[in-house]
Protein backbone atom coordinates (compact mmCIF):
# COMPACT_ATOMS: atom_id res chain seq x y z
CA UNK A 1 0.00 0.00 0.00
CA UNK A 2 2.83 2.46 0.64
CA UNK A 3 4.10 2.13 -2.84
CA UNK A 4 0.77 2.56 -4.22
CA UNK A 5 0.56 5.51 -1.87
CA UNK A 6 3.86 7.27 -3.13
CA UNK A 7 2.71 6.68 -6.61
CA UNK A 8 -0.38 8.28 -6.13
CA UNK A 9 1.40 11.48 -4.48
CA UNK A 10 3.64 11.57 -7.73
CA UNK A 11 0.73 11.48 -9.98
CA UNK A 12 -0.93 14.11 -8.26
CA UNK A 13 2.16 16.46 -7.63
CA UNK A 14 2.71 16.32 -11.46
CA UNK A 15 -0.39 17.85 -12.22
CA UNK A 16 -0.67 20.29 -9.57
CA UNK A 17 2.87 21.30 -10.57
CA UNK A 18 1.55 22.42 -14.08
CA UNK A 19 -1.99 23.83 -12.58
CA UNK A 20 -0.74 25.65 -9.49
CA UNK A 21 1.61 29.10 -9.48
CA UNK A 22 2.11 28.41 -5.90
CA UNK A 23 3.56 25.22 -5.82
CA UNK A 24 5.65 26.09 -9.11
CA UNK A 25 6.38 28.49 -6.11
CA UNK A 26 8.03 25.88 -3.71
CA UNK A 27 9.80 24.25 -6.49
CA UNK A 28 11.40 27.66 -8.27
CA UNK A 29 12.65 27.34 -11.27
CA UNK A 30 16.35 27.84 -10.94
CA UNK A 31 16.88 27.27 -14.09
CA UNK A 32 15.93 30.80 -14.93
CA UNK A 33 18.26 33.68 -14.55
CA UNK A 34 15.95 36.07 -13.20
CA UNK A 35 15.64 34.11 -10.22
CA UNK A 36 19.59 34.18 -9.16
CA UNK A 37 19.66 37.96 -10.27
CA UNK A 38 16.19 38.24 -7.60
CA UNK A 39 18.02 36.60 -4.70
CA UNK A 40 21.53 37.42 -5.73
CA UNK A 41 22.96 33.84 -5.75
CA UNK A 42 25.49 32.21 -7.79
CA UNK A 43 24.49 28.33 -6.33
CA UNK A 44 21.86 26.30 -5.35
CA UNK A 45 22.27 22.56 -4.04
CA UNK A 46 19.38 20.46 -2.69
CA UNK A 47 20.26 17.44 -0.66
CA UNK A 48 18.03 14.38 0.09
CA UNK A 49 18.74 12.68 3.35
CA UNK A 50 18.08 8.83 4.19
CA UNK A 51 15.11 8.06 6.66
CA UNK A 52 15.17 5.02 8.19
CA UNK A 53 11.80 2.91 8.99
CA UNK A 54 11.62 4.47 12.49
CA UNK A 55 11.41 7.61 10.58
CA UNK A 56 14.84 9.08 12.13
CA UNK A 57 16.87 10.85 9.53
CA UNK A 58 20.45 9.29 9.06
CA UNK A 59 23.46 11.43 8.42
CA UNK A 60 24.46 10.25 5.06
CA UNK A 61 22.75 12.05 2.16
CA UNK A 62 22.47 12.43 -1.57
CA UNK A 63 22.70 15.12 -4.21
CA UNK A 64 19.51 15.86 -5.88
CA UNK A 65 20.57 18.97 -7.89
CA UNK A 66 22.66 21.86 -8.16
CA UNK A 67 22.46 25.01 -10.20
CA UNK A 68 25.47 27.42 -10.77
CA UNK A 69 25.17 30.53 -12.06
CA UNK A 70 27.47 32.50 -14.12
CA UNK A 71 26.72 35.69 -14.01
CA UNK A 72 29.01 37.24 -16.98
CA UNK A 73 28.35 34.61 -19.70
CA UNK A 74 24.95 34.00 -18.76
CA UNK A 75 25.21 30.18 -18.40
CA UNK A 76 23.39 27.88 -15.78
CA UNK A 77 25.17 24.07 -15.41
CA UNK A 78 24.93 21.76 -12.81
CA UNK A 79 22.95 18.38 -11.95
CA UNK A 80 19.82 17.23 -12.17
CA UNK A 81 17.27 14.16 -11.74
CA UNK A 82 14.89 12.54 -13.49
CA UNK A 83 12.28 10.35 -11.26
CA UNK A 84 11.94 6.87 -12.76
CA UNK A 85 8.48 4.85 -11.04
CA UNK A 86 8.32 1.15 -11.22
CA UNK A 87 5.23 -0.01 -11.43
CA UNK A 88 5.60 -3.67 -10.80
CA UNK A 89 6.76 -4.10 -7.98
CA UNK A 90 10.00 -2.81 -8.29
CA UNK A 91 12.01 0.05 -6.42
CA UNK A 92 11.65 3.59 -7.57
CA UNK A 93 15.10 5.22 -9.24
CA UNK A 94 16.59 8.51 -10.27
CA UNK A 95 18.79 8.33 -12.77
CA UNK A 96 21.19 11.59 -13.27
CA UNK A 97 22.34 14.06 -16.14
CA UNK A 98 24.34 16.47 -16.59
CA UNK A 99 23.17 20.16 -17.76
CA UNK A 100 24.59 23.39 -19.12
CA UNK A 101 21.94 26.39 -20.43
CA UNK A 102 23.19 29.08 -22.21
CA UNK A 103 21.14 32.77 -22.46
CA UNK A 104 20.80 36.06 -23.59
CA UNK A 105 21.24 38.93 -21.34
CA UNK A 106 17.58 39.02 -21.24
CA UNK A 107 17.00 35.97 -19.79
CA UNK A 108 16.02 34.27 -23.08
CA UNK A 109 16.99 30.31 -23.33
CA UNK A 110 19.25 29.92 -26.34
CA UNK A 111 20.66 26.55 -26.03
CA UNK A 112 20.05 23.64 -23.15
CA UNK A 113 22.08 20.25 -23.12
CA UNK A 114 21.46 17.50 -20.99
CA UNK A 115 24.15 14.67 -20.81
CA UNK A 116 23.89 11.59 -19.47
CA UNK A 117 26.60 10.28 -17.26
CA UNK A 118 29.11 9.28 -20.21
CA UNK A 119 29.50 5.18 -20.02
CA UNK A 120 33.02 3.96 -20.19
CA UNK A 121 34.64 0.72 -21.19
CA UNK A 122 38.00 -0.38 -21.96
CA UNK A 123 37.75 0.46 -25.28
CA UNK A 124 35.00 3.16 -25.84
CA UNK A 125 33.39 6.02 -24.32
CA UNK A 126 29.63 6.43 -25.20
CA UNK A 127 28.41 10.21 -24.37
CA UNK A 128 24.55 10.69 -24.84
CA UNK A 129 22.97 13.86 -24.90
CA UNK A 130 20.03 16.07 -25.41
CA UNK A 131 20.16 19.59 -27.43
CA UNK A 132 17.92 21.87 -27.43
CA UNK A 133 17.85 24.92 -29.18
CA UNK A 134 16.05 28.26 -29.44
CA UNK A 135 15.54 31.35 -32.27
CA UNK A 136 13.85 34.48 -31.30
CA UNK A 137 12.69 37.86 -33.74
CA UNK A 138 13.64 40.96 -33.42
CA UNK A 139 10.28 41.80 -30.31
CA UNK A 140 12.02 38.40 -28.43
CA UNK A 141 9.23 36.12 -29.41
CA UNK A 142 9.59 32.91 -29.79
CA UNK A 143 9.79 31.72 -33.31
CA UNK A 144 11.44 28.19 -33.59
CA UNK A 145 13.00 25.41 -31.73
CA UNK A 146 14.99 22.43 -32.58
CA UNK A 147 15.28 19.23 -29.90
CA UNK A 148 17.36 16.15 -31.00
CA UNK A 149 19.04 13.35 -29.17
CA UNK A 150 22.73 13.10 -29.72
CA UNK A 151 25.28 10.24 -29.24
CA UNK A 152 29.21 10.70 -29.50
CA UNK A 153 31.48 7.47 -29.57
CA UNK A 154 34.94 7.96 -28.92
CA UNK A 155 37.01 4.67 -29.88
CA UNK A 156 40.03 3.88 -28.09
CA UNK A 157 43.14 2.44 -28.30
CA UNK A 158 45.99 2.19 -25.50
CA UNK A 159 47.77 4.98 -26.83
CA UNK A 160 44.89 7.49 -28.57
CA UNK A 161 41.54 8.29 -29.97
CA UNK A 162 41.13 5.83 -33.35
CA UNK A 163 37.51 7.20 -34.19
CA UNK A 164 34.82 9.36 -33.27
CA UNK A 165 31.07 8.29 -34.35
CA UNK A 166 28.55 11.01 -34.34
CA UNK A 167 25.00 10.73 -34.68
CA UNK A 168 22.04 13.19 -34.46
CA UNK A 169 18.70 11.70 -33.90
CA UNK A 170 15.37 13.11 -35.82
CA UNK A 171 15.53 16.65 -34.70
CA UNK A 172 11.75 18.13 -33.79
CA UNK A 173 11.76 21.26 -35.04
CA UNK A 174 8.97 23.56 -33.84
CA UNK A 175 7.51 27.42 -35.55
CA UNK A 176 5.46 29.86 -34.06
CA UNK A 177 3.60 32.63 -35.96
CA UNK A 178 2.13 35.11 -33.83
CA UNK A 179 -1.21 37.68 -34.41
CA UNK A 180 -0.98 41.91 -34.09
CA UNK A 181 -1.01 41.33 -30.27
CA UNK A 182 1.64 38.78 -29.88
CA UNK A 183 -0.68 35.82 -29.03
CA UNK A 184 0.51 32.74 -30.36
CA UNK A 185 -2.04 31.32 -33.21
CA UNK A 186 -0.44 28.67 -35.16
CA UNK A 187 2.49 26.20 -34.36
CA UNK A 188 4.23 24.31 -36.96
CA UNK A 189 6.03 20.70 -36.95
CA UNK A 190 8.83 19.46 -38.98
CA UNK A 191 10.89 16.51 -38.16
CA UNK A 192 13.79 16.31 -39.88
CA UNK A 193 16.65 13.97 -41.20
CA UNK A 194 18.86 12.00 -39.25
CA UNK A 195 22.61 12.88 -39.20
CA UNK A 196 25.43 10.64 -38.86
CA UNK A 197 29.36 11.34 -38.95
CA UNK A 198 32.56 9.57 -38.68
CA UNK A 199 35.69 10.81 -38.28
CA UNK A 200 38.22 7.71 -38.58
CA UNK A 201 41.72 9.17 -37.16
CA UNK A 202 43.59 6.12 -38.12
CA UNK A 203 42.70 6.08 -41.84
CA UNK A 204 42.60 10.27 -41.57
CA UNK A 205 39.34 10.42 -43.67
CA UNK A 206 35.75 11.82 -42.48
CA UNK A 207 32.36 10.36 -43.74
CA UNK A 208 28.80 12.06 -43.97
CA UNK A 209 25.40 10.37 -44.34
CA UNK A 210 21.62 11.08 -43.85
CA UNK A 211 18.52 9.10 -43.17
CA UNK A 212 14.85 10.45 -43.43
CA UNK A 213 12.86 7.15 -42.86
CA UNK A 214 11.11 8.81 -39.74
CA UNK A 215 11.37 11.94 -41.33
CA UNK A 216 7.87 14.68 -41.30
CA UNK A 217 7.22 17.26 -43.51
CA UNK A 218 6.46 20.76 -42.59
CA UNK A 219 1.86 20.49 -40.96
CA UNK A 220 0.09 22.64 -38.93
CA UNK A 221 0.26 21.37 -35.70
CA UNK A 222 -1.68 23.87 -33.28
CA UNK A 223 -3.60 26.46 -33.89
CA UNK A 224 -5.33 29.17 -31.56
CA UNK A 225 -8.29 31.19 -32.34
CA UNK A 226 -8.87 34.40 -30.63
CA UNK A 227 -11.75 37.38 -30.13
CA UNK A 228 -10.51 40.70 -29.43
CA UNK A 229 -9.21 39.40 -25.62
CA UNK A 230 -9.89 36.03 -25.05
CA UNK A 231 -8.63 32.80 -26.54
CA UNK A 232 -11.93 31.34 -27.97
CA UNK A 233 -10.61 27.70 -29.31
CA UNK A 234 -7.60 25.77 -29.23
CA UNK A 235 -6.68 22.84 -31.79
CA UNK A 236 -3.95 20.44 -32.65
CA UNK A 237 -3.57 18.24 -35.53
CA UNK A 238 -1.91 14.94 -37.03
CA UNK A 239 0.79 14.70 -39.44
CA UNK A 240 -2.24 13.87 -42.17
CA UNK A 241 -4.19 17.06 -41.56
CA UNK A 242 -6.48 15.22 -39.01
CA UNK A 243 -7.75 17.02 -36.08
CA UNK A 244 -6.29 15.46 -32.99
CA UNK A 245 -7.91 17.32 -29.89
CA UNK A 246 -10.03 20.46 -29.72
CA UNK A 247 -10.85 22.84 -27.09
CA UNK A 248 -13.60 25.41 -26.55
CA UNK A 249 -13.54 28.39 -24.13
CA UNK A 250 -16.68 30.01 -22.70
CA UNK A 251 -16.74 33.80 -20.66
CA UNK A 252 -19.08 35.54 -18.65
CA UNK A 253 -19.62 39.19 -19.29
CA UNK A 254 -17.09 39.58 -16.71
CA UNK A 255 -14.29 37.74 -19.14
CA UNK A 256 -13.79 35.13 -16.59
CA UNK A 257 -13.17 31.15 -18.43
CA UNK A 258 -16.62 29.78 -17.00
CA UNK A 259 -16.72 26.63 -19.35
CA UNK A 260 -13.47 24.32 -21.23
CA UNK A 261 -15.22 21.75 -23.50
CA UNK A 262 -12.76 19.12 -24.59
CA UNK A 263 -12.75 16.60 -27.64
CA UNK A 264 -11.02 14.30 -29.61
CA UNK A 265 -10.67 12.78 -32.36
CA UNK A 266 -8.08 10.71 -32.24
CA UNK A 267 -8.74 7.16 -30.73
CA UNK A 268 -12.10 6.62 -32.26
CA UNK A 269 -11.73 8.06 -35.89
CA UNK A 270 -14.86 10.26 -34.96
CA UNK A 271 -15.05 13.53 -32.13
CA UNK A 272 -16.00 12.63 -29.07
CA UNK A 273 -16.47 14.07 -25.65
CA UNK A 274 -13.22 14.29 -23.80
CA UNK A 275 -13.89 16.27 -20.59
CA UNK A 276 -15.76 19.67 -19.56
CA UNK A 277 -14.68 22.10 -16.92
CA UNK A 278 -17.04 24.32 -15.30
CA UNK A 279 -15.79 26.77 -13.17
CA UNK A 280 -18.19 29.27 -10.52
CA UNK A 281 -17.66 32.40 -8.73
CA UNK A 282 -18.79 33.53 -5.51
CA UNK A 283 -16.73 36.91 -4.70
CA UNK A 284 -12.81 36.00 -4.17
CA UNK A 285 -14.22 31.95 -4.05
CA UNK A 286 -12.84 30.10 -7.57
CA UNK A 287 -14.46 26.18 -7.85
CA UNK A 288 -13.79 23.93 -10.63
CA UNK A 289 -14.79 20.78 -11.34
CA UNK A 290 -14.01 18.43 -14.40
CA UNK A 291 -15.70 15.74 -15.66
CA UNK A 292 -13.51 13.45 -18.14
CA UNK A 293 -15.20 11.33 -20.18
CA UNK A 294 -12.40 9.00 -21.68
CA UNK A 295 -12.31 5.25 -20.42
CA UNK A 296 -8.29 5.60 -19.92
CA UNK A 297 -8.55 8.29 -17.83
CA UNK A 298 -7.43 7.81 -14.33
CA UNK A 299 -9.20 10.31 -12.19
CA UNK A 300 -12.94 10.78 -13.58
CA UNK A 301 -13.63 13.85 -11.51
CA UNK A 302 -11.65 16.73 -10.38
CA UNK A 303 -12.79 19.33 -8.02
CA UNK A 304 -11.10 22.23 -7.06
CA UNK A 305 -11.45 25.46 -4.79
CA UNK A 306 -9.62 28.57 -4.93
CA UNK A 307 -9.29 31.17 -2.64
CA UNK A 308 -7.79 34.19 -4.03
CA UNK A 309 -6.11 32.33 -6.82
CA UNK A 310 -4.77 30.33 -4.30
CA UNK A 311 -5.40 26.74 -4.19
CA UNK A 312 -7.12 25.42 -0.90
CA UNK A 313 -8.84 22.40 -2.09
CA UNK A 314 -8.73 19.39 -3.87
CA UNK A 315 -10.79 15.89 -4.65
CA UNK A 316 -9.86 13.73 -7.13
CA UNK A 317 -11.87 10.90 -7.78
CA UNK A 318 -10.64 7.50 -9.23
CA UNK A 319 -12.73 4.88 -10.64
CA UNK A 320 -12.37 3.01 -7.37
CA UNK A 321 -12.78 5.05 -4.17
CA UNK A 322 -9.32 3.84 -2.36
CA UNK A 323 -6.90 5.31 -4.95
CA UNK A 324 -9.07 8.91 -4.37
CA UNK A 325 -7.08 11.75 -3.41
CA UNK A 326 -8.15 14.46 -0.80
CA UNK A 327 -5.90 17.28 -0.39
CA UNK A 328 -5.66 20.61 1.52
CA UNK A 329 -3.07 22.93 1.08
CA UNK A 330 -2.53 25.82 3.93
CA UNK A 331 -0.34 28.83 3.19
CA UNK A 332 2.28 30.65 5.02
CA UNK A 333 2.22 34.58 3.10
CA UNK A 334 1.95 33.47 -0.16
CA UNK A 335 4.25 30.14 0.15
CA UNK A 336 2.57 26.88 0.91
CA UNK A 337 3.44 25.85 4.86
CA UNK A 338 1.98 22.46 4.41
CA UNK A 339 -0.04 19.49 1.99
CA UNK A 340 -2.05 17.21 3.04
CA UNK A 341 -3.55 14.26 0.79
CA UNK A 342 -6.19 12.07 2.26
CA UNK A 343 -6.35 8.78 1.11
CA UNK A 344 -9.05 5.37 2.32
CA UNK A 345 -5.83 3.85 3.92
CA UNK A 346 -3.53 6.13 5.14
CA UNK A 347 -2.39 10.35 5.18
CA UNK A 348 0.33 11.63 3.28
CA UNK A 349 1.70 15.56 4.86
CA UNK A 350 4.22 17.10 3.07
CA UNK A 351 6.04 20.52 4.85
CA UNK A 352 7.93 23.54 3.45
CA UNK A 353 10.44 25.80 5.35
CA UNK A 354 11.27 29.36 3.91
CA UNK A 355 13.70 31.25 5.00
CA UNK A 356 13.51 34.94 5.57
CA UNK A 357 13.68 35.40 2.09
CA UNK A 358 11.00 33.12 1.00
CA UNK A 359 13.23 30.30 -0.33
CA UNK A 360 12.62 27.14 0.87
CA UNK A 361 15.34 25.58 2.62
CA UNK A 362 13.82 22.08 3.96
CA UNK A 363 10.86 20.11 2.75
CA UNK A 364 9.66 16.61 4.53
CA UNK A 365 6.77 14.11 3.37
CA UNK A 366 5.10 11.95 6.18
CA UNK A 367 3.46 8.85 5.72
CA UNK A 368 0.80 8.05 8.77
CA UNK A 369 2.60 10.57 11.04
CA UNK A 370 6.28 8.80 10.14
CA UNK A 371 8.72 10.66 8.02
CA UNK A 372 9.64 9.08 4.71
CA UNK A 373 11.57 11.89 3.02
CA UNK A 374 13.71 15.06 3.59
CA UNK A 375 15.19 17.13 1.07
CA UNK A 376 17.64 20.21 2.28
CA UNK A 377 17.96 23.18 -0.22
CA UNK A 378 21.26 25.48 0.91
CA UNK A 379 22.06 29.21 -1.09
CA UNK A 380 25.48 30.85 -2.13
Amino acid sequence: MKKVILILILIHSLFSFSQNENLNQIYMDWENPKNFEKFNLKKVTVFSKDVKKNGKIKKDSLLLAKYEFDKNNFIIKGINHHSIIMLHGGESQLKFYNFKNQYFSDSLIEKKENKEIPKVTKDKIVNNSFVELYKYDNLKRLISDKKYSEENEYDLSKKDTTAHYRSVSYPKITEYKYDSKNRVIKEYFTRDSSEYHINSYKDKKITSSKSCYYCEEKYLQQEWKYDENKLLEWTTYTHKKEKHTKKNYFYDENKNLVKQIDSTGWYLGKPSLSSIKEIRFDDNIKIEILTKFNDGSYFKNETRKFDNNQLVYEFLEAEYTEYNVETTYTYSESSIKKTTNRFKNGITVEEHLFNKKGLLIEQKTYLNAILIEYKKYYYE
